[in-house]
């Protein structure tokens, strides 16, 4: 099993991509312990959602959509594997920067009076995820990059119903972080035009080019300075 997958992932390099959430984890658990808000994200239509915990269920679909997604096109679409980890590893990132040098929080949670299971659920969301580092959000920004990256999809192409409802899905995750009080309008707004302009750059722009340039010159560079290595592994 190990000698397959090893296999597999020398014939797929690409894979490696995923390595990337090591680095995202590490670094938002520390800005989560880290960081304290200096900047109160409130907007006034924001006071007219009312809280509503069903909508806990579409947001933590957003975890089983984040996996599915890249796992789907890493095996059966590389290209659009590529472009949704430029879309969403490229928004987590300049997430991560925005909350480290402009720590923002939120005021608008209130006390939870219900006691089913989505209420309960939302309670302990709430114990893991303080109201901190909140815009952009990251669960919008990574939503909208899914839904482009399906819509933009050549074999999802011929699934029309899988794509349509995989957007809708992608919608009703945006706004189950405003009704279950998790992001303010403005974090939505913000995750959403932050993707935006990403898929510009994923669809709209040669970036593979810069970034096989850079891995061609970087390869130059080795080879200048080492040559003796090179030839050894050469011949």
């Amino acid at each position: 099993m190990i000698k397959k997958v090893s296999k597999w992932l020398s014939a797929n390099r690409h894979a490696y991509a995923m390595l990337f959430f090591i680095f995202y984890l590490a670094v938002f658990f520390t800005l989560e312990h880290w960081d304290r808000p200096e900047h109160i994200i409130h907007f006034f239509l924001d006071d007219y959602i009312p809280f509503n915990e069903y909508f806990i269920i579409p947001y933590f679909m957003w975890f089983l959509c984040i996996a599915a997604s890249l796992v789907g096109f890493m095996v059966y679409e590389k290209e659009t594997f590529l472009n949704l980890c430029l879309m969403m590893f490229g928004g987590m990132t300049f997430c991560l920067i925005i909350y480290a040098l402009i720590p923002s929080g939120l005021d608008i949670r209130g006390k939870i009076a219900g006691n089913n299971l989505c209420c309960q659920l939302t309670k302990w969301l709430y114990s893991i995820d303080t109201p901190t580092n909140v815009c952009p959000s990251i669960h919008v920004a990574s939503s909208v990059s899914i839904a482009f990256a399906v819509w933009k999809s050549k074999k999802l192409k011929s699934y029309p119903k899988f794509q349509f409802g995989t957007i809708a899905l992608m919608i009703l995750i945006c706004i189950s972080t405003v009704f279950i009080k998790q992001h303010s309008l403005i974090d939505v707004f913000c995750g959403i035009l932050l993707s935006t302009v990403l898929y510009y750059v994923a669809y709209y722009t040669n970036w593979k080019s810069i970034t096989v340039w850079t891995k061609h010159q970087l390869v130059l560079r080795h080879r200048r300075l080492h040559p003796n290595s090179y030839r050894r592994w050469k011949f």
